[in-house]
């Protein structure tokens, strides 16, 4: 008898344990090749497909995993990755414990409902402690990178110093006897943000799995008081290079010869500068380069008759002239003389 009540304990702690318990996650997304391994037997992850406490994620070079488990939390699994769910135990809708042990390649985290104490990651070179909710971590041989979105992150040497990231886009690098820091502002953050793959490209990934502005964090820092985009104005205004001063609008300067704008009445008055002596076809007005003042013509042109003799073209009429009389020649000269 007491050994059938030991049997049944035992039997109900196993059922209840995180062991037996129901799947932790769920692949919401998979590119092939990825597989699940577990206790010697692979199988191949499919959307829906579930997954469970101490089983190895493996993808291959093109391969991704993107997992949602059952306190939100949502891990990404690049492509080339390894990654093991070492504990994970829920208790009222949150995780208690979760632990994963991201053993090669790029990894996405976002952290669920759960306390935040309750989260931890390990590598082969460094131990990360979350303190919030978003990075991207990048195991590589000898030394583990991690670039923070938001929340703050510790990472630590396995046998050296530590580092807290709280600052958006701050990167942390750990070997397993040191440990730095990188702040956006530092010239080498760039090169080093530029290999996180799921932070320059974020197109593969599910929206919920995605980071508003991840991409910044690949890109120099803005300097204090530098404006994010140039050029830019409001619809209908003009883009200002930083003087206020208006242009108001002006008269149109001809920088040609003056041309006189033209009368509807019988009488010009023409203003012409100083110049070489012009005539000008079909217009009564003479220039002189000694002229310093405006002659005033007016003709009244009463017929105009036109005849031929012997081969000479005179124009008939009337000609009133101020200050003397013009009259044209064959020869093609002018000739003036006083009234």
């Amino acid at each position: 008898m007491k050994r059938f009540l030991l049997t049944l304990a035992t039997l109900s702690a196993l059922a209840v344990s995180p062991a037996f318990a129901a799947a932790e996650g769920r692949a919401v997304g998979v590119d092939p090749e990825a597989h699940a391994q577990s206790r010697g037997v692979e199988r191949v992850l499919q959307v829906g497909a579930d997954v469970s406490l101490g089983e190895r994620i493996v993808t291959g070079p093109s391969g991704q995993v993107q997992i949602v488990f059952a306190d939100e939390t949502r891990l990404v699994v690049g492509p080339g990755s390894s990654l093991l769910i070492e504990a994970y135990l829920m208790s009222g809708g949150s995780a208690d414990t979760f632990a994963i042990n991201a053993l090669a390649g790029s990894f996405r985290f976002i952290s669920g409902n759960g306390p935040k104490a309750a989260y931890s990651i390990k590598t082969p070179t460094a131990s990360i402690a979350v303190r919030g909710t978003k990075f991207d971590v990048l195991v590589g041989r000898g030394q583990t990178q991690v670039l923070l979105f938001e929340g703050a992150v510790r990472v630590c040497a396995i046998t050296g110093p530590c580092q807290d990231l709280v600052e958006r886009c701050d990167l942390g690098v750990a070997t397993p006897a040191n440990a730095r820091q990188f702040a956006h502002a530092d010239p080498q953050h760039r090169a080093l943000s530029m290999e996180f793959r799921y932070a320059r490209f974020q197109t593969p990934l599910l929206r919920d799995f995605r980071v508003s502005g991840a991409a910044q964090c690949t890109e120099p820092k803005p300097s204090p008081g530098m404006p994010t985009s140039l050029g830019t104005a409001e619809p209908g205004k003009p883009v200002s290079s930083g003087s206020t001063t208006p242009t108001q609008p002006g008269p149109t300067t001809n920088t040609g010869t003056p041309t006189p704008s033209p009368t509807t009445t019988d009488t010009e008055t023409v203003s012409e500068p100083s110049g070489e002596d012009t005539i000008d076809t079909g217009t009564t007005n003479q220039t002189t380069t000694d002229q310093t003042t405006t002659e005033q013509t007016t003709i009244e042109q009463t017929t105009t008759e036109e005849t031929t003799t012997g081969g000479t073209t005179t124009t008939g009429g009337t000609t009133t002239t101020t200050g003397g009389t013009q009259s044209p020649t064959t020869g093609g000269q002018f000739t003036t003389g006083g009234i």
